[in-house]
């Protein structure tokens, strides 16, 4: 059986860098390399050709093969190990309570992870209808962000906040930072609201974000998060990774019994024994 690495080092040689490409050679191979963890050619523990078979398969330095691992242990997707080489990382899992909104920074942290958060943009925007008609209003925010978990992509966020409420947002205030939580610091805590979940393929502009081919799976989680009193605080979509699970505390409900037609008839016999004996009973009016 042929190693797996030798697989890639054979491909490599049949997709060699483009040295016309205005990207730099280390940014290619990694990009290379990148593709194939991604379509499962390296799946996760799997090693990665050594620097010198990447070297002789590419024909480029050893700098150049380093810098182009380097960025993929950057990002997460390899990780590199004295004496074994490269080896592709385990994608982290992202588990989340549906029936809880917010905290997902504590709920990950109990698994000792860390949850990373970066601002892709804040504007003030006019909303969709559905946003307008849970917030109360047109004067919103539209606020993109992307969580981050072990360095790598796990969720797009794109929120849509009253204005109105919160006027003080800004960038630099939201960057690494807990929504609702800045909310509740303002005076406004969330209570909860509806949501639901579905399962969508990544079109060209998530996959992107969240550094995954286009058409691959996602699980979508859009709805509105309000207060006490049910004014509606935020309105959102966010799309996760297929490497996230979702914690759903199932409860059975009570059914209503059946009864039988024999049974019917047995109790319809014990009510009349019961009235008769309680006319027996009966003091006669004097």
């Amino acid at each position: 059986m042929t190693p797996r690495g030798a697989d890639v080092e054979s491909e490599d040689r049949r997709t060699q860098v483009d040295r016309t490409d205005v990207r730099p050679l280390h940014v290619q191979i990694r990009d290379m390399l990148r593709q194939q963890i991604q379509s499962h050619a390296l799946l996760p523990g799997d090693a990665l050709p050594t620097e010198d078979e990447l070297q002789r398969s590419f024909g480029v330095s050893r700098s150049v093969v380093r810098q182009a691992l380097a960025g993929l242990a950057e990002v997460g997707l390899i990780h590199r190990q004295r004496g074994r080489g490269s080896v592709v990382a385990s994608s982290p899992v992202l588990r989340r309570h549906l029936q809880r909104a917010g905290g997902l920074d504590e709920q990950t942290a109990a698994r000792g992870q860390r949850l990373w958060t970066h601002v892709l943009g804040l504007e003030p925007a006019a909303p969709p209808a559905a946003a307008r008609a849970a917030l109360g209003t047109d004067r919103t925010w539209k606020i993109e962000r992307i969580r981050s978990l072990e360095q790598v992509p796990v969720v797009y966020m794109r929120t849509w906040a009253s204005r109105e409420l919160f006027p003080h947002f800004t960038a630099q205030l939201l960057e690494d930072a807990s929504l609702l939580a800045l909310m509740r610091d303002h005076g406004y805590p969330a209570a909860g609201g509806p949501r639901h979940v579905q399962a969508v393929a990544a079109d060209a502009d998530v996959a992107h974000i969240l550094d995954v081919p286009p058409g691959a799976p996602l699980l979508l989680l859009e709805g509105v998060t309000q207060d006490a009193h049910g004014r509606g605080l935020e309105w959102f979509t966010v799309w996760h990774r297929a490497n996230t699970v979702f914690d759903i505390d199932a409860q059975v409900a009570p059914g209503t019994a059946s009864i039988s037609q024999d049974q019917v008839d047995r109790i319809r016999t014990i009510v009349g024994e019961l009235d008769a004996a309680l006319s027996e009973l009966r003091i006669p009016n004097t």
